[in-house]
């Protein structure tokens, strides 16, 4: 996985938006190749968005089944509501990460990783 990748998360205010929107930021911290990119930037704004996007493959987590960051141009979609409930996770709160939302963190962010190698 050595393209760029933007992830392009979920900025609702459900407790699983603030999930995805944590691994996200975290992994573009950690991983050289990976960026954060902002959904609400390019709803607002899509002719002048952010470069990041244009020589990025992007990737977008979404928190719920409603799927709003999908709605841009996107090579693949991960949707963060099954990948926790197969860890039985259930995370609560919206505005802080509970003991759930730390772990579903975590295995969220193991399964992006897994995904974007097939990408």
């Amino acid at each position: 996985m050595s393209e760029k990748i933007a992830l392009v998360s979920c900025s609702g205010l459900s407790p699983l938006g603030l999930v995805v929107r944590a691994a996200s930021v975290e992994l573009a911290l950690e991983e050289e190749n990976i960026v954060a990119a902002c959904i609400t930037e390019y709803s607002a704004q899509p002719n002048n968005c952010s470069p990041i996007l244009d020589d990025a493959k992007i990737v977008t987590i979404t928190g719920c089944s409603d799927d709003c960051a999908s709605v841009i141009l996107t090579v693949k979609n991960i949707a963060a509501d099954s990948v926790v409930k197969a860890y039985d996770l259930n995370p609560l709160d919206a505005v802080r990460l509970d003991e759930d939302g730390e772990k579903a963190v975590k295995v969220l962010k193991k399964y992006i990783l897994k995904e974007l190698e097939n990408i």
